[in-house]
């Protein structure tokens, strides 16, 4: 009788849908129009949209690669795939997809903004998912910070670190390379909101009597004393 072997893909995890839609749809508006002159209304010019031009690339830049940086979709496909799809599986897609396009947005409006005090970013050309897949990244740390993992199948590491490990050549990456530095701005501001929202430092502060506590700690020694007849007599 002969056994059937286990399929090589079935230790794989689940590529799930809201990941996978992330990944395809910028797939897709990459492949098909990163060398089009329409592209350039889609990836974001910070200075641009300063004088009221493109207002809504902010978010189409979130799933725009320019055309010299495409390999930036193999990077996207692995975070999505698996360590994405993990935490998506945690949260549900609606939640996950919140957080991630959320941060993404945010930190490409935060390069507007900062364009406001530096010229250097108003003239720097932003787009890719990396904002977005660092949020993803950082909340799979936080989550997920203590399981043990192996890295290529070898090395032993914990959540925590490997997401520290992917963050931090994310970041320092691109400088080491002499890119412009505005390029890591968006991923620093996803970075930072996905890190408070898993985090929640502010119920912290708040259980530990700093945020209103001092206040409810004065209201547990005051007591209503209703007035007795016998002792007014």
């Amino acid at each position: 009788m002969q056994v059937a072997r286990p399929s090589p893909f079935a230790s794989l995890p689940k590529f799930r849908r809201g990941s996978f839609a992330l990944f395809l749809t910028a797939v897709v508006m990459s492949a098909m129009l990163a060398d089009r002159p329409v592209a350039q209304h889609l990836l974001l010019l910070p200075g641009n949209v300063l004088q009221g031009h493109d207002f809504w690339t902010p978010i189409t830049a979130n799933v725009m690669f320019a055309p010299d940086s495409l390999v930036g979709l193999v990077g996207t496909v692995v975070i999505q795939w698996f360590i994405g799809s993990e935490l998506e599986g945690f949260w549900g897609t609606k939640k996950y997809l919140m957080l991630v396009v959320g941060a993404g947005i945010a930190g490409h409006v935060a390069s507007v903004l900062l364009a406001l005090l530096s010229p250097t970013v108003a003239t720097t050309l932003l787009g890719g998912t990396s904002a977005m897949d660092m949020a993803a990244v950082t909340a799979f740390g936080f989550v997920f910070g203590d399981r043990p993992l192996r890295l290529l199948a070898a090395i032993p590491l914990k959540a925590r670190g490997l997401a520290a490990l992917i963050v931090g050549l994310s970041v320092l990456g691109p400088i080491f390379r002499g890119e412009d530095w505005p390029e890591v701005v968006p991923m620093l501001v996803a970075i930072a909101i996905a890190a408070a929202v898993t985090t929640q430092p502010w119920r912290r502060l708040r259980d530990s009597g700093k945020l209103g506590g001092s206040k409810k700690a004065k209201n547990r020694h005051l007591r209503v004393v209703r007035p007795d007849s016998e002792l007014l007599n």
